[in-house]
């Protein structure tokens, strides 16, 4: 389809420059023009073809283009769950609130409250989204029945999911389709036993692959992983090789001022 944006105010993000007025021409994926649109002529001489014949000319009204906002941590299934329990601890709310109903739920259910949270990003301008949940098939097929882009996110811990699950969807999902990417993950240290923790860190030199986790989010965590383990989450994951290729947390409230040594860097 092609499709002709006119009468916009245009934001690049290239920096330097300044938001104009101008027009955005659209063919089938990907975008042809960005510019003001003042001699189409010449515009069309830099493409095949004499002209376009448009399917949809927008007028825009002035109102501002800019490339789509990215969601970089979402649980788009949980959709259900919005404002339910939400006065709890995060362990209290867990374990005895979403737990529970997690377990009830199935691919099918994820896949149509993945497919509810992807018209929910639409209206607020996100056109990506790194989702981690329960059932990444079915939300891999949510995402591409609604053409909208998703990177998951493993999602290991004691009860779901497992290292070797993660592994088999590495492999399939990061080559479904162009709109699904794959990463490794889990859920966080203090629902994954130490065991699991080494073999994701083995997924990650196996593959040179960077890993993603909740990290820090509560001082509850911070205080169990020490009497665990004498050590915070991100060192005690960092004394594993976890993020020797590196990786991301989510969250990460309660960090605390230490040194931590990174391959032959350091960095606090």
């Amino acid at each position: 389809m092609n499709i002709r944006l006119y009468n916009a105010k245009i934001l690049t993000m290239r920096e330097g420059e300044e938001i104009f007025e101008g027009e955005v021409w659209v063919q089938g994926e990907r975008i042809l023009y960005i510019g003001k649109g003042e001699i189409p002529d010449d515009i069309y001489a830099d493409m095949p073809g004499k002209c376009i014949i448009w399917d949809r000319e927008i007028d825009c009204k002035k109102n501002l283009l800019m490339p789509g906002f990215k969601n970089a941590h979402t649980h788009s299934g949980m959709t259900l769950l919005r404002s339910f329990a939400d006065d709890l601890p995060l362990d209290e709310w867990l374990n005895n609130k979403i737990f529970p109903i997690e377990a009830k739920m199935t691919a099918q259910d994820i896949y149509e409250l993945s497919r509810l949270a992807v018209l929910e990003y639409l209206t607020s301008g996100i056109t990506a989204v790194f989702d981690m949940y329960l059932t990444p098939e079915s939300i891999a097929d949510a995402f591409d029945n609604m053409g909208m882009r998703c990177v998951q996110v493993g999602a290991v811990n004691n009860f779901s999911q497992s290292p070797e699950m993660v592994e088999e969807l590495y492999q399939k999902l990061n080559n479904k389709s162009p709109l699904q990417s794959y990463m490794l993950g889990f859920h966080a240290e203090y629902t994954c036993s130490k065991a699991l923790l080494e073999q994701m860190a083995g997924l990650a030199h196996k593959y040179k692959a960077p890993v993603f986790t909740h990290l820090a989010e509560t001082e509850k965590e911070v205080s169990g992983c020490l009497e665990r383990y004498g050590m915070t989450p991100l060192a005690f994951l960092d004394s594993l090789g976890m993020f020797d290729y590196g990786g991301g947390g989510y969250h990460c409230v309660h960090y605390e001022p230490q040194r931590v040594i990174y391959r032959d860097e350091s960095w606090f």
